[in-house]
Protein backbone atom coordinates (compact mmCIF):
# COMPACT_ATOMS: atom_id res chain seq x y z
CA UNK A 1 0.00 0.00 0.00
CA UNK A 2 2.64 2.38 0.97
CA UNK A 3 4.91 1.85 -2.04
CA UNK A 4 1.69 2.16 -4.26
CA UNK A 5 0.81 5.70 -3.01
CA UNK A 6 4.15 7.08 -3.08
CA UNK A 7 4.05 5.62 -7.03
CA UNK A 8 1.05 7.55 -7.12
CA UNK A 9 2.77 10.57 -5.66
CA UNK A 10 6.06 10.43 -7.45
CA UNK A 11 3.64 10.21 -10.84
CA UNK A 12 1.68 13.07 -10.29
CA UNK A 13 4.88 15.21 -9.35
CA UNK A 14 6.68 14.51 -11.87
CA UNK A 15 3.69 14.56 -14.31
CA UNK A 16 3.86 18.62 -13.73
CA UNK A 17 5.92 20.95 -15.87
CA UNK A 18 8.95 21.78 -14.31
CA UNK A 19 8.27 25.73 -14.93
CA UNK A 20 5.28 25.09 -13.21
CA UNK A 21 6.28 23.84 -10.54
CA UNK A 22 8.77 25.77 -9.78
CA UNK A 23 6.46 28.79 -10.56
CA UNK A 24 3.76 27.51 -7.37
CA UNK A 25 7.03 26.34 -5.11
CA UNK A 26 8.16 30.42 -5.35
CA UNK A 27 4.55 32.31 -5.43
CA UNK A 28 3.86 29.98 -1.91
CA UNK A 29 6.92 30.71 -0.30
CA UNK A 30 6.85 34.34 -1.73
CA UNK A 31 3.29 34.61 0.49
CA UNK A 32 4.74 31.98 3.44
CA UNK A 33 6.42 34.87 5.16
CA UNK A 34 4.71 37.98 3.56
CA UNK A 35 0.95 36.92 4.16
CA UNK A 36 1.60 34.42 6.88
CA UNK A 37 0.76 31.40 4.70
CA UNK A 38 3.36 29.59 6.14
CA UNK A 39 1.26 29.11 9.52
CA UNK A 40 -0.96 26.97 7.43
CA UNK A 41 1.37 25.59 4.89
CA UNK A 42 4.74 25.27 5.46
CA UNK A 43 7.29 26.55 3.04
CA UNK A 44 9.23 23.46 4.32
CA UNK A 45 6.35 20.80 2.74
CA UNK A 46 5.85 22.71 -0.66
CA UNK A 47 9.93 22.83 -1.18
CA UNK A 48 10.59 18.85 -0.35
CA UNK A 49 8.02 17.85 -2.36
CA UNK A 50 9.09 20.02 -5.19
CA UNK A 51 12.58 18.69 -4.48
CA UNK A 52 11.45 15.05 -5.35
CA UNK A 53 11.83 16.12 -8.73
CA UNK A 54 15.08 17.44 -8.74
CA UNK A 55 17.29 15.03 -11.10
CA UNK A 56 20.76 16.94 -11.80
CA UNK A 57 23.42 19.48 -9.94
CA UNK A 58 21.38 22.05 -12.94
CA UNK A 59 18.12 21.26 -11.24
CA UNK A 60 19.37 21.41 -8.01
CA UNK A 61 20.74 24.66 -8.06
CA UNK A 62 17.94 26.42 -9.73
CA UNK A 63 15.12 24.95 -7.04
CA UNK A 64 17.48 26.19 -4.48
CA UNK A 65 17.87 29.73 -5.77
CA UNK A 66 13.91 30.51 -6.57
CA UNK A 67 13.76 29.01 -3.06
CA UNK A 68 15.91 31.00 -1.70
CA UNK A 69 14.45 34.53 -3.96
CA UNK A 70 11.20 33.74 -2.80
CA UNK A 71 11.68 33.28 0.62
CA UNK A 72 13.80 36.31 1.12
CA UNK A 73 11.31 38.37 -1.15
CA UNK A 74 8.30 36.83 1.28
CA UNK A 75 10.49 37.84 4.44
CA UNK A 76 11.50 41.33 2.90
CA UNK A 77 7.25 41.99 2.68
CA UNK A 78 6.31 40.88 6.17
CA UNK A 79 9.28 43.17 7.29
CA UNK A 80 7.49 45.92 5.47
CA UNK A 81 4.04 45.03 6.63
CA UNK A 82 5.67 45.24 10.41
CA UNK A 83 7.28 48.62 9.23
CA UNK A 84 3.90 50.09 8.29
CA UNK A 85 1.50 48.64 10.39
CA UNK A 86 3.33 48.07 13.00
CA UNK A 87 1.96 46.28 16.19
CA UNK A 88 -2.09 46.31 14.40
CA UNK A 89 -1.01 43.41 13.13
CA UNK A 90 -0.15 41.38 16.32
CA UNK A 91 -3.09 42.61 17.34
CA UNK A 92 -5.56 42.21 14.91
CA UNK A 93 -8.00 39.71 14.55
CA UNK A 94 -5.65 37.68 12.62
CA UNK A 95 -3.29 38.11 14.88
CA UNK A 96 -4.89 36.74 18.56
CA UNK A 97 -5.57 33.77 16.08
CA UNK A 98 -1.71 32.60 15.51
CA UNK A 99 -1.90 33.65 19.08
CA UNK A 100 0.32 35.12 21.74
CA UNK A 101 2.74 32.25 22.88
CA UNK A 102 4.20 32.24 18.94
CA UNK A 103 4.40 35.86 19.16
CA UNK A 104 6.47 35.62 22.28
CA UNK A 105 8.51 33.05 20.66
CA UNK A 106 9.82 35.09 17.64
CA UNK A 107 10.34 37.85 19.69
CA UNK A 108 12.46 36.07 21.51
CA UNK A 109 14.23 34.66 18.60
CA UNK A 110 14.35 38.28 17.51
CA UNK A 111 15.61 39.71 20.64
CA UNK A 112 19.02 37.62 20.80
CA UNK A 113 20.62 40.59 18.90
CA UNK A 114 22.67 37.95 16.84
CA UNK A 115 22.96 37.39 12.93
CA UNK A 116 22.98 34.03 13.76
CA UNK A 117 19.10 33.99 15.65
CA UNK A 118 18.05 35.65 12.34
CA UNK A 119 19.77 33.11 10.04
CA UNK A 120 18.50 30.57 12.63
CA UNK A 121 14.85 31.58 12.14
CA UNK A 122 14.37 30.55 8.68
CA UNK A 123 14.62 27.09 10.01
CA UNK A 124 11.98 27.00 12.86
CA UNK A 125 8.49 26.23 12.17
CA UNK A 126 5.98 29.27 12.79
CA UNK A 127 8.46 31.51 13.98
CA UNK A 128 9.68 32.35 10.32
CA UNK A 129 6.49 33.68 9.19
CA UNK A 130 6.14 36.10 12.32
CA UNK A 131 9.88 37.53 12.57
CA UNK A 132 10.07 39.54 9.79
CA UNK A 133 7.02 41.21 11.47
CA UNK A 134 8.67 41.29 14.06
CA UNK A 135 11.64 43.22 13.09
CA UNK A 136 9.61 45.99 11.28
CA UNK A 137 7.72 46.26 14.10
CA UNK A 138 10.87 47.28 15.83
CA UNK A 139 12.50 48.83 13.19
CA UNK A 140 15.34 46.84 13.03
CA UNK A 141 17.86 48.52 10.52
CA UNK A 142 17.21 46.92 7.21
CA UNK A 143 20.74 46.43 6.15
CA UNK A 144 21.73 44.53 8.97
CA UNK A 145 17.98 42.31 8.21
CA UNK A 146 18.58 41.62 4.79
CA UNK A 147 22.32 40.41 5.27
CA UNK A 148 21.72 38.02 7.50
CA UNK A 149 17.63 37.28 6.07
CA UNK A 150 19.69 36.18 2.72
CA UNK A 151 22.20 33.67 3.98
CA UNK A 152 19.81 32.55 6.18
CA UNK A 153 17.25 32.00 2.86
CA UNK A 154 20.29 30.58 1.11
CA UNK A 155 21.01 27.77 3.52
CA UNK A 156 17.52 27.23 4.18
CA UNK A 157 16.91 26.17 0.45
CA UNK A 158 20.33 24.61 0.05
CA UNK A 159 19.19 22.11 2.98
CA UNK A 160 15.74 21.40 1.94
CA UNK A 161 16.21 20.68 -1.76
CA UNK A 162 19.01 18.43 -0.88
CA UNK A 163 16.93 16.48 1.87
CA UNK A 164 14.12 15.94 -0.71
CA UNK A 165 16.38 15.20 -3.37
CA UNK A 166 18.12 12.63 -1.62
CA UNK A 167 15.10 11.55 0.06
CA UNK A 168 13.36 10.76 -3.10
CA UNK A 169 16.23 9.37 -5.14
CA UNK A 170 16.91 6.72 -2.00
CA UNK A 171 13.05 5.70 -1.66
CA UNK A 172 12.66 5.54 -5.47
CA UNK A 173 15.52 2.99 -6.05
CA UNK A 174 14.27 0.88 -2.69
CA UNK A 175 10.66 1.61 -2.57
CA UNK A 176 10.04 -2.20 -3.04
CA UNK A 177 11.63 -2.25 0.25
CA UNK A 178 9.59 0.79 2.05
CA UNK A 179 6.47 -1.66 2.96
CA UNK A 180 8.72 -4.52 4.82
CA UNK A 181 10.60 -2.02 7.02
CA UNK A 182 8.05 0.31 7.96
CA UNK A 183 6.37 -3.45 9.10
CA UNK A 184 9.38 -4.76 10.40
CA UNK A 185 9.79 -1.29 12.44
CA UNK A 186 6.44 -1.43 13.86
CA UNK A 187 6.29 -4.68 15.13
CA UNK A 188 9.47 -4.21 16.61
CA UNK A 189 8.70 -1.55 18.12
CA UNK A 190 5.15 -3.27 19.64
CA UNK A 191 7.56 -6.34 20.94
CA UNK A 192 9.39 -3.96 23.01
CA UNK A 193 6.96 -2.05 24.21
CA UNK A 194 5.13 -5.12 25.51
CA UNK A 195 8.44 -6.54 26.89
CA UNK A 196 8.92 -2.95 28.98
CA UNK A 197 5.67 -3.54 30.15
CA UNK A 198 5.73 -6.94 31.81
CA UNK A 199 9.26 -6.01 33.22
CA UNK A 200 7.61 -2.93 34.76
CA UNK A 201 4.76 -5.28 36.08
CA UNK A 202 7.41 -7.84 37.61
CA UNK A 203 9.34 -5.44 39.21
CA UNK A 204 6.53 -3.27 40.72
CA UNK A 205 5.00 -6.31 43.32
CA UNK A 206 8.24 -6.27 44.10
CA UNK A 207 9.42 -3.53 45.02
CA UNK A 208 5.83 -2.92 47.10
CA UNK A 209 6.87 -6.21 48.77
CA UNK A 210 10.22 -4.83 49.84
CA UNK A 211 8.51 -1.49 51.42
CA UNK A 212 5.72 -3.86 52.97
CA UNK A 213 8.45 -5.87 54.89
CA UNK A 214 10.60 -2.29 56.03
CA UNK A 215 10.41 -1.76 59.82
CA UNK A 216 8.35 1.07 60.54
CA UNK A 217 10.02 3.52 63.00
CA UNK A 218 7.79 6.63 64.72
CA UNK A 219 10.12 9.88 65.23
CA UNK A 220 8.74 12.09 67.24
CA UNK A 221 9.11 15.71 65.94
CA UNK A 222 8.62 18.66 67.87
CA UNK A 223 9.83 17.35 71.15
CA UNK A 224 12.74 17.85 72.96
CA UNK A 225 14.43 14.92 74.90
CA UNK A 226 13.74 14.49 78.44
CA UNK A 227 16.77 15.41 80.94
CA UNK A 228 17.24 13.57 84.12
Amino acid sequence: MITEWLGSFFALIDAIPTWQLYSVVGVLLVLETTVLVGLVTPGEVVLLAAATTVGSTGDYLALAAIAAGASFAGQTGGYLLGRTFGGRIRASWGGRKIGEANWLRAERVLRGGTGRAIVASRFLAVAHSLVPVIAGTLRMPWGRYARCTALGAVLWGLVYVGLGSAASIAIRESAHLLGPTVTTVVVGAVVVALIVRAVSKRRQPAGEQVAADAPTVAIAVGEAPERR
